[in-house]
C-alpha cells in the first residue's frame, strides 16, 4: 500500500545550499576553510543530506552539537571530520572515541577524561579548546586558558587540533563587545604560540561574524550555520540577498468553506469575521512548527496573494481568509515559507512575526513535515 501524503512537506533545494557555501567562500580569505553547521539536523533541512553536500563542495570539517548528530553522520556514511561543539556528557565519551569525532573541551577535567578514554581504546583524540572571550558559557577563561593548555599537551591520547571562540552579538555591526571578544582571543593565540602550545586551527566566525568582521573574525576556519540555509545573518537584509533559501515549505488546501458575518474562528474564538468570509482550512499547526504565536498575526501564499491566518494556531490546522482570492480549492497549494509569483514569505518574516528568531523557526519545523530534496 502506497504511504499517504504528509500533510505538508518541505522542499530542500541542494543547489541553492551549495551556492550559498559558495558565496560564503567568496567573501572570508583565501586560505581560510569552511566548517559548516549541520546540528540540529541541518536547522531542520535533515543532516545526512546536506552533510552529504557539504562534503561534495570541499567543506574541510562538519560541526554538530551532539555526539548522537555525529554518531547518525557516521552510521549514514559520512567520513568527514566531525566536530562536537556542545560538550558532550561523560557517558557519551565512549562513543565519541569509537566514532572518531572531534570534541570540544573547555576544562582541564573533561581533557583528562577523553585522554583516558582515549588510552583504553589506543587512540589519539582531536580536541577543540573553547576559549570564553564573552559567551559566558562553554570555555576556558582567558587569563588561565594558556596554563590549562599547557596541562592539556601533557594528556596523553589526546591531540589539540583546534582553539576556538563564539560571539555573543556579531549580528550587531557596531556593538564593539566583539571587537573585545576579537582581540581577548587574539591575545590568547598571541601567548599559546609564545609559549609553544601547538595546534593546528584557530575558529570564531559564525555567519553573522562573516558578514560584520569579514577580516579581523575569520582566522584558518569560519563555521558558518544561518547563511549557509539561504538566510541574511544580520540587518540590513541587502536587497535583492547574494543568498538563495534552501527550504521551501508547503501544504495544500483540505477544505473550503463559507463563514457568516459574526461568525468567529478557532479556539478562544480570537477572531469574529465582520462580513461573509471563504476561508480555507490547511492541515497545518504548531505540532508541525507552525508557531501557536503566529495567530492572527501571519499570512500564507496562495495563487500568488497572501491570505491572512485567522484565529488561532491549532495543533494540526490552520484557517486563512481567502475571500480575495478568486477560485480558490481544496487541493490548491499554500506556501508557508517561500515564494508564489511576486510575493514571498521568509523565515526571517515568519520569526519577526512570532517575535523569536528564524533559526528557531527553521529548527522548529517538526517530523511531520516530509522533507524532499532537490538538486
Amino acid at each position: 500500500m502506497k504511504t499517504p501524503a504528509a500533510p505538508s512537506r518541505a522542499l530542500i533545494d541542494l543547489d541553492a545550499y551549495a551556492h550559498n557555501l559558495a558565496l560564503i567562500r567568496q567573501m572570508v580569505p583565501g586560505d581560510c576553510g569552511l566548517i559548516p553547521v549541520v546540528k540540529a539536523d541541518a536547522y531542520g533541512h535533515g543532516a545526512v543530506p546536506v552533510a552529504r553536500r557539504a562534503v561534495a563542495e570541499g567543506a574541510a570539517m562538519l560541526a554538530v552539537a551532539t555526539v548522537n548528530e555525529a554518531v547518525a553522520l557516521r552510521e549514514a556514511g559520512i567520513e568527514a571530520r566531525l566536530l562536537v561543539l556542545v560538550t558532550p556528557p561523560r557517558d557519551a565519551l565512549g562513543a565519541a572515541v569509537e566514532y572518531d569525532l572531534r570534541l570540544t573541551v573547555s576544562s582541564v577535567a573533561a581533557a583528562e577524561r577523553v585522554g583516558e578514554l582515549a588510552r583504553r581504546a589506543n587512540r589519539v583524540v582531536p580536541v577543540h579548546c573553547k576559549i570564553d572571550t564573552g559567551m559566558g558559557r562553554q570555555g576556558f577563561l582567558p587569563e588561565s586558558a594558556v596554563a590549562d593548555l599547557l596541562h592539556l599537551t601533557r594528556i596523553s591520547h589526546i591531540d589539540i587540533e583546534g582553539v576556538a571562540t563564539h560571539f555573543a552579538v556579531a549580528e550587531r555591526p557596531r556593538d564593539p563587545f566583539t571587537g573585545y571578544q576579537i582581540k581577548q582571543f587574539k591575545q590568547v593565540l598571541r601567548q599559546l604560540d609564545k609559549e609553544g602550545v601547538p595546534y593546528e586551527m584557530a575558529h570564531a566566525a559564525n555567519s553573522a561574524g562573516i558578514v560584520n568582521h569579514p577580516t579581523a573574525s575569520t582566522f584558518s576556519m569560519v563555521r558558518p550555520g544561518l547563511m549557509t540555509y539561504g538566510v541574511w545573518p544580520c540587518d540590513p537584509v541587502p536587497d535583492p540577498s547574494p543568498l538563495r533559501p534552501v527550504l521551501r515549505w508547503e501544504t495544500e488546501v483540505v477544505l473550503m468553506k463559507d463563514l457568516a458575518s459574526g461568525a468567529t474562528i478557532g479556539y478562544g474564538r480570537t477572531f469574529t469575521a465582520r462580513q461573509r468570509m471563504r476561508a480555507a482550512i490547511l492541515p497545518v499547526g504548531y505540532a508541525d512548527g507552525y508557531r501557536f504565536a503566529l495567530s492572527n498575526r501571519a499570512d500564507v501564499l496562495i495563487r500568488g496573494k497572501r491570505c491572512p491566518v485567522r484565529g488561532r494556531v491549532s495543533m494540526d490546522q490552520i484557517v486563512v481568509d481567502v475571500t480575495h482570492v478568486p477560485g480558490v480549492a481544496a487541493g490548491d497549494t499554500a506556501t508557508l515559507i517561500g515564494a508564489d509569483g511576486e510575493e514571498a514569505i521568509t523565515a526571517a518574516e515568519l520569526a519577526e512575526r512570532a517575535d523569536t528568531i528564524p533559526y528557531d523557526i527553521l529548527t522548529g519545523i517538526g517530523p511531520r513535515v516530509e522533507r524532499v530534496y532537490e538538486s
